[in-house]
């Protein structure tokens, strides 16, 4: 029996979404940038909503949240109100979040914003189609979260959803990296 594409991608993308809730749904966890490999950012230039090409490279000095997701993925959707509040409550300070997306075509994004309410641009959404990034950042589950600060270093990496921004642990971190 052969499976057609969308049946396929039905498969895979139920597959991946099993996995998340049963690995990830627990409180996100932290890891220091060596526990994974990664020392600095590795290079990130995907187009946002609007089709511009971002890149990370234009954001040294400013202290970067990268988090990838997807809109199929239970514990990305209830993170997603935490990461638009850390740019809100950070952004003016000097962070900025970018909510990379694996493997999904706009409209179905923009049908996952409107459908909770959330404004395309209350953070920088990019468009990781073939998990190019995702892959070379090492990322081993969704949603995966990395802390950079203004230099390009990886200062760690959250595993799992981020249930509170105003945890001492989130707060923490970010406050301290926005204060070097």
């Amino acid at each position: 029996m052969r499976l057609n594409k969308p049946a396929i991608d039905f498969v895979l993308a139920l597959a991946f979404s099993c996995l998340a809730s049963l690995s990830l749904s627990v409180y996100a966890q932290w890891r220091s940038a060596s526990q994974v490999g990664l020392m600095q950012a590795p290079p990130l230039v995907l187009n946002n909503l609007s089709g511009k090409s971002i890149d990370i490279a234009n954001y040294k000095g400013k202290v970067l949240v990268v988090n990838f997701w997807a809109s199929w993925c239970e514990p990305c959707r209830e993170e997603f109100a935490e990461l638009i509040e850390l740019q809100e409550k950070y952004g003016p300070k000097g962070l900025v979040v970018l909510a990379v997306n694996l493997a999904e075509m706009k409209p179905r994004i923009t049908q996952f914003l409107k459908g909770n309410g959330i404004a395309e641009n209350a953070i920088e959404i990019l468009m990781d189609r073939n998990s190019i990034i995702y892959k070379s950042w090492k990322a081993r589950g969704i949603p995966t979260t990395y802390l950079i600060g203004r230099t390009g270093k990886i200062e760690g990496i959250w595993i799992g959803a981020i249930e509170n921004v105003d945890s001492d642990e989130v707060k923490g971190k970010v406050e301290a990296l926005l204060r070097q």
